[in-house]
């Protein structure tokens, strides 16, 4: 990887560098390990810090035994058995984890001397602030929880189930997505980068605070959701264009059944479209990006910056470090149309069409990863080992909670044979907010967005 990318263009390595997942935590050597015939418990402590993961070397618990790591109160545990190596623990909220072991009822004389049921060599643990780059909020955080607009745009929710937070080697943060019906999850390739990062990886869903007004909203790795999988099968990678696709080694009794997953527009983005972005901005609880510091809607305001990558939309809704790997979907269809990967004002994402053409030739395209490109999503999949799909959200034009632009409001006119007032050469929707003509709006979806964003129809 380093001898790569000491061959790449020095602008091209200065743009990479403003790509990075965000470092949230450091490691710190350990040493522990037991015989399997021997109780152990062991409590690991780093003040202020705001995880604790251990690193187990090994594992090789014989039947009947277990160790578990869990928060000192007990609100956390999760029970490891099994033969396994080099892998993080789930982590622990908080300055401390207790590692305890059971060992079965009954051992032989080998489990009671030379074996070793696991062995400790370090843990990583969460620095006090976290990352302080927020290099991609643009003015103020107009970013809103999810569960803020759950009762007002549904649509947008449930896109959202289907983003996860990812917890890199212990250590960093990004956001991921599951793409299509069999259980695969696309990134930045800066966050995954080859299959040993793959295999050391807590893929969380549905980590989201409970009410609009929690605290909680604002902290990181706040609201625990649900662990799929700490590992995956790292399936393919492009570091140009920066994205990768892997596919989840679920943990026993999962069911993504009730994340959903999202597909993409195969033609990729429209200029001047409204957008929005689900995601784990420095690991917080799922938050979502819809609007502007004036109120108005995001939309893809650049189709071709040169930032991360080469020729990417931008755009200047909210992202931070950590959102690297967010989807970027259309307000209007709620179907993917950019890999967010970069911050910057104007913050940059890989244009989706890419995605789709390139794993598409290589035959990596994940089953209902394209909206119509393939067996209807409510289809159950005939793997037994395939997670059972779910219908992709319901295209729906309803915008998220709306703020009014600061912008004056103009007043929708009947069907007219002649231009209303600021239409100028528009002939289809016009938006004001964004002094924008939204070209493949309906005149019905331009009503619907009225009332909110000052949208009226210049059409015929």
């Amino acid at each position: 990887m380093l001898a790569l990318r000491t061959l790449l263009p020095v602008a091209y390595m200065a743009a990479l560098a403003s790509a990075l997942a965000a470092t949230i935590g450091s490691d710190h050597a350990l040493a522990l390990s037991t015989a399997p015939g021997y109780s152990f418990s062991h409590i690991i402590r780093q003040p202020d810090a705001t995880y604790i993961a251990p690193h187990f070397d090994s594992l090789d618990i014989p039947v009947g035994g277990r160790v578990v790591v869990s928060a000192l109160d007990g609100s956390q545990n999760v029970t490891y058995t099994g033969a396994r190596s080099n892998f993080y623990a789930e982590y622990v909220r908080g300055d401390a984890a207790v590692v305890t072991y059971y060992p079965p009822k009954f051992t032989t004389d080998d489990e009671t001397t030379t074996a070793v049921a696991f062995s400790i060599d370090r843990f990583a643990s969460g620095f006090p602030q976290g990352n302080a780059n927020v290099e991609a909020i643009c003015g103020n955080d107009d970013t809103k929880a999810i569960v803020c607009v759950k009762a007002s745009d549904p649509a947008k929710y449930k896109a959202a189930q289907a983003v996860g937070r990812l917890l890199i080697g212990g250590n960093s943060l990004c956001t991921g997505w599951l793409f299509g019906s069999e259980g695969h999850v696309i990134t930045n390739n800066h966050c995954i980068g080859d299959a040993a990062t793959a295999a050391n990886i807590q893929f969380e869903f549905g980590a989201e605070c409970k009410t609009c007004d929690d605290p909680n909203n604002v902290q990181q790795l706040a609201c625990p959701g649900e662990t799929v999988a700490s590992s995956a099968k790292f399936v393919y990678t492009n570091i140009a264009a920066d994205f990768t696709l892997v596919k989840l080694n679920l943990k026993s009794g999962v069911d993504l059944t009730k994340y959903g997953y999202l597909q993409a527009r195969e033609s990729g983005p429209v200029l001047n479209e409204p957008i929005y972005i689900p995601q784990h901005p420095a690991g917080k609880p799922t938050r979502i990006a819809t609007v502007l510091d004036n109120g108005s809607i995001g939309t893809v305001e650049s189709f071709s910056i040169n930032t991360c990558s080469s020729d990417e939309i931008g755009y200047t809704l909210d992202t931070e470090p950590g959102a690297s790997g967010s989807p970027v979907l259309s307000a209007k269809e709620n179907v993917v149309v950019g890999l967010h990967n970069c911050g910057g004002c104007l913050n940059g994402a890989i244009k989706i069409d890419k995605v789709v053409a390139e794993l598409k030739s290589r035959g990596y395209l994940p089953a209902n990863a394209v909206v119509g490109g393939g067996p209807s999503p409510s289809t159950p999949s005939p793997s037994p080992t395939t997670p059972n799909p779910t219908s992709p959200v319901t295209p729906k034009p309803t915008p998220s909670t709306p703020t009014p632009p600061k912008t004056t409001k103009a007043t929708p006119t009947p069907p007219s044979t002649t231009p209303v007032s600021g239409c100028g050469s528009c002939s289809f929707c016009y938006y004001p907010g964004g002094h924008s003509c939204l070209t493949d709006f309906s005149k019905n979806d331009c009503d619907n967005f009225s009332a909110s964003f000052g949208t009226f129809w210049c059409g015929k």
